[in-house]
């Protein structure tokens, strides 16, 4: 039996809070069937890659983020 699996990173730009920073959110799905959780991680909308559904840069804090996100 085939189980397909997909994972997503995205950010919330509805729930921006003062500091103008958004959630990190992971989408799962499972079989068609899916569940989304915060990641616990903010970052300002303007350093996330879509495309790439990671932290722009190389700086310290995009390291630190995409290293967790990767985890």
């Amino acid at each position: 039996m085939n189980t397909t699996i997909s994972v997503l990173f995205y950010i919330k730009r509805s729930k921006t809070n003062n500091e103008d920073v958004c959630p990190i959110y992971v989408r799962v799905t499972v079989q068609a069937k899916r569940f989304e959780f915060s990641s616990n991680k903010f970052i300002n909308p303007e350093k996330w890659s879509v495309e790439g559904s990671k932290v722009k840069g190389t700086n310290e804090e995009a390291r630190t983020i995409n290293s967790h996100l990767d985890y």
